[in-house]
Formats: structure tokens, sequence, C-alpha cells
């Protein structure tokens, strides 16, 4: 018995590689997505801070 691995034919090498590829793809997509909600979410934060302060030079006066 071998331990080496099986080549698999070309079909099933084709449906595989197309598979990879559309994960790749679908993984980069999700990567833009997690990029736009963390900027959406930084965004939130700079605006809090912001407000934070307004409020306390508001106290001052």
């Amino acid at each position: 018995m071998t331990n080496q691995p099986r080549i698999p034919n070309p079909e099933t090498r084709a449906r595989l590689l197309s598979s990879l590829r559309q994960t790749r793809l679908e993984l980069e997509e999700f990567g833009l997505q997690l990029e736009e909600v963390i900027a959406g979410l930084e965004k939130q934060i700079r605006e809090q801070k912001l407000q934070r302060i307004e409020k306390a030079k508001q106290k001052l006066k």
C-alpha cells in the first residue's frame, strides 16, 4: 500500500479549481464588506467623540 496522493482526473481538477476560484472571490468580497462595516463603526466612534467634546465645551461656557 502506498501513501502517495492520488491525482484526480482532469474533469475533477477543473471542477475543484473552479470551486476554489469562486471561494476566493467570495472571500475577497466578504473582506471588502467587512472593511465597509469597520469604516462605518470608526465614523460612528469619531462622531461620538466629537459630540462629547462639544458637550464638554458647552459646560465650560
